[in-house]
């Protein structure tokens, strides 16, 4: 498996073998280390005794099917634990870029748009009923995040419209 830290991105190589109920545990090019628990696994407290006789506490803050939150010696770290093949994907897909909407109007979920209460160059006020999106027979009133201007209107009044669909665009 491969081990990686949220916080550094730090990548680290993990073995483990499961013998009797212990496991031996290398990390990268190290010696393998035995660790024995001494309680039920998976539970939020897991204590565990190293092959030296050191006893290591870790508590096990949230899981979410890949990354652990554990906290160690009051410090809190998330780990994500992968396959080699899943760590390959990983490496290979594209980062999703990050893209600034905050001077954009964007439909909330599919639907037809149904009212646009604004033109382009006009001034409203953050809170402003701008556009009205119609879906699953509701109306999902659609307000200016913020005070400025129109610069864009993108869609009509009648246009179906998908879910993150831009729609108007402010100065």
């Amino acid at each position: 498996a491969v081990v990686s830290t949220q916080s550094t991105g730090e990548r680290t190589e993990v073995g483990v073998a499961v013998k009797d109920g212990e496991f031996s545990v290398s990390l990268g090019e190290s010696d393998p280390v035995t660790v024995t628990p001494t309680g039920a696994l998976f539970e939020p407290l897991q204590k565990f005794i190293l092959g030296d006789g050191r006893r290591v506490t870790l508590q096990q803050l949230e899981f979410n099917g890949v990354t652990h939150s554990i906290r160690y010696r009051c410090c809190k770290k998330e780990l994500t634990v992968l396959t080699p093949l899943q760590q390959h994907f990983m490496d290979v897909m594209p980062e999703k870029p990050i893209i600034d909407t905050s001077n954009l109007i964007l439909s909330p979920m599919p639907g037809s748009l149904s009212v646009i209460s604004v033109s382009e160059g006009d001034e409203v006020l953050e809170g402003t009923e701008v556009a009205v999106v119609v879906a699953m027979k509701m109306n999902n009133s659609l307000k200016a995040p913020k005070s400025g201007k129109i610069k864009k209107i993108y869609a009509k009044v009648g246009d179906v419209v998908d879910g993150d669909q831009k729609i108007m665009e402010f100065h």
